[in-house]
């Protein structure tokens, strides 16, 4: 078994066919095939079916594909830590952001990124917040922003702050224009718009209805912040969220937002890396710009202590 052989076994799962990873890896497919044969007659295993719908990996193939993983992702780290803390930080880095953030830090991140590192190759995933962990944890992202205080086998954290999450509704609606906060038993007494788990928004509400006694009168899930908020433009119901991203997009005309009374529902922004993988220099540098970003959202009050 050698370190080619790993690479396009690798490159033909993430790529999930023979064809995708001969792009991606600028190598012929007949020589992906090769190597994939061979390794398979090594190990005395199958690792992957070849089906209509391209390259699946068997049970033995994942156990390769995580072992793989870390593997190359120590030997890319070795020469940045050779050349020493100095050395300009160089490489790829995969960085997962949860959709309710992207709004605010996807095109910033990649513009600061590209103008302080232009030999770090970026990669922004966004995606449902309840999948960051996971994604993560299997190696395939190299930090995340992740929403929550629980604490996760294999992910270390660092807190940046946390939001206030509001009542939003219709510019007309009726609960929307009452004067004051709106109490915790009023709110879930509201029909509720919210997106289904395992959304990092979603488990906050849960969790503070719970906390309180209350259950939450969630009449649709819609997994799409926009279509949330036009449906919530529309009068059809009410949900939660920050006032960043309320106040952000087409519908935020259409939009108003009323302070939750106490208790708040708040949620802790964390940023995320495997504990059992070292960050690269290049990864570092970017974890340290996106907890700046941050830091600007909490002095400008979108993000609060």
């Amino acid at each position: 078994m050698d370190l080619r052989q790993l690479r396009y076994f690798l490159g033909a799962v993430e790529h999930g066919s023979i064809a995708k990873a001969a792009d991606g890896l600028h190598v012929a497919q007949s020589a992906i095939s090769l190597h994939l044969s061979r390794l398979e007659k090594e190990l005395g295993c199958t690792l992957v079916h070849r089906t209509s719908r391209g390259i699946v990996p068997t049970e033995s193939g994942i156990r390769l594909v995580n072992r793989a993983r870390s593997l190359l992702s120590d030997l890319g780290t070795i020469a940045e830590e050779v050349r020493g803390i100095e050395a300009v930080p160089a490489g790829s880095v995969v960085v997962g952001i949860p959709t309710s953030l992207g709004i605010s830090l996807t095109v910033p991140l990649a513009l600061a990124v590209r103008r302080e590192y232009p030999l770090i190759r970026l990669r922004i995933a966004e995606g449902l917040s309840g999948h960051m962990s996971q994604w993560l944890l299997s190696g395939q992202l190299d930090l995340a922003l992740v929403f929550g205080s629980e604490s996760i086998p294999g992910l270390a954290k660092e807190r940046l702050g946390s939001e206030h999450l509001n009542l939003v509704g219709a510019k007309g609606a009726e609960a929307i224009n009452v004067p004051g906060e709106v109490s915790i038993s009023a709110l879930f007494d509201l029909p509720l718009i919210l997106p289904g788990r395992p959304h990092g928004l979603r488990e906050e509400v849960e969790r503070a209805a719970s906390r309180n006694g209350y259950e939450p009168n969630v009449i649709m899930e819609v997994d799409s912040l926009e279509g949330i908020k036009t449906l919530v433009a529309e009068g059809i119901g009410y949900t939660v969220l920050s006032t960043r991203v309320a106040d952000y997009g087409p519908t935020s005309s259409r939009l108003r937002h009323r302070v939750i009374g106490r208790p708040r529902i708040e949620r802790s922004i964390y940023i995320a890396h495997s504990s059992k993988t070292p960050l690269s220099a290049a990864a570092n540098r970017i974890s340290k710009v996106l907890a700046g970003m941050c830091s600007h959202w909490q002095s400008s009050s979108s993000i609060e202590e």
